[in-house]
């Protein structure tokens, strides 16, 4: 367990640092940050899957963690939609 710790920690670190995949040429640079830790704290709720230790032997996981990964993506994207912003990899400046 302790071998896994580290390198999650450093994942989650990463992740916080990243830039926001999102843009948006109506809402301040200075929000986007806010408004992507907020929609990836909802779209967290929304799907409400959580892989925890009990189905470790359980041959569905991966399926479920990627069933659960695509709702996250798809609840995420829809919130940020919602608050005006485009996907960054189609947003020409």
């Amino acid at each position: 367990m302790k071998r896994l710790l580290a390198p999650l920690v450093a994942l989650t670190l990463a992740a916080c640092a990243a830039s926001v995949p999102w843009t948006s040429t109506t809402v301040p640079k200075d929000q986007w940050k806010s408004d992507y830790s907020a929609c990836r704290r909802y779209a967290d709720r929304d799907v409400g899957w959580r892989e925890d230790d009990r189905d470790s032997g359980s041959p569905f996981r991966d399926y479920d963690r990627h069933q659960a990964k695509k709702r996250f993506d798809a609840s995420l994207a829809s919130c940020m939609i919602d608050r005006g912003y485009v996907p960054a990899s189609r947003h020409k400046e």
